[in-house]
């Protein structure tokens, strides 16, 4: 067997950019653009959560668990909205965030998704709302427009005032 010293990396290009979400129009997300935190643990799908969003109009920031998350809230950014999973690994899961939140943030909105776990009131605090995964893209924009502190500067509606 033959060895080939050439490189493999013209196979595998690193890409340029994300391709655009079906069904979403390109926004632009201007500086003054209301902030969305996306708390995911899965990296497919907080891109495509973040995709989604960005491309219509919010500014994104990620965090991969919950800590991550209270650390970006904690440094006092303007955010409008968290979206996140319930199971994350880590001490602190979906539900003690989004008390966190609450407790911390009160106009803040928090929005739980979940294709596993099913909450009782015991565990969703109030004012948080929950989706059941899979989500539809309509759905999610039109949800974090509703719990967003109401003094963001939204994006004009886009998908989610089609449906």
């Amino acid at each position: 067997m033959r060895r080939s010293n050439a490189s493999c990396e013209h196979l595998w290009p690193e890409p340029r950019s994300r391709p655009p979400v079906l069904g979403v129009m390109n926004s632009v997300v201007t500086a003054d653009a209301a902030t969305v935190l996306v708390v995911e643990d899965e990296p497919l799908v907080r891109a495509y959560v973040s995709d989604l969003l960005g491309q219509s109009g919010f500014a994104v920031h990620e965090a991969a668990t919950g800590e991550e998350a209270l650390a970006l809230i904690s440094d006092g950014g303007s955010l409008c909205a968290v979206i996140s999973d319930v199971a994350m690994p880590g001490p602190v899961d979906g539900f003690e965030l989004a008390r966190r939140v609450r407790h911390d943030r009160p106009r803040m909105g928090v929005i739980l998704v979940s294709g596993v776990i099913e909450p009782t009131g015991v565990h969703l605090p109030l004012g948080v709302r929950f989706m059941s995964k899979p989500v539809k893209a309509s759905t999610l924009l039109r949800l974090v427009r509703e719990v967003a502190d109401p003094r963001a500067n939204l994006p004009a509606p886009g998908l989610e005032a089609r449906s």
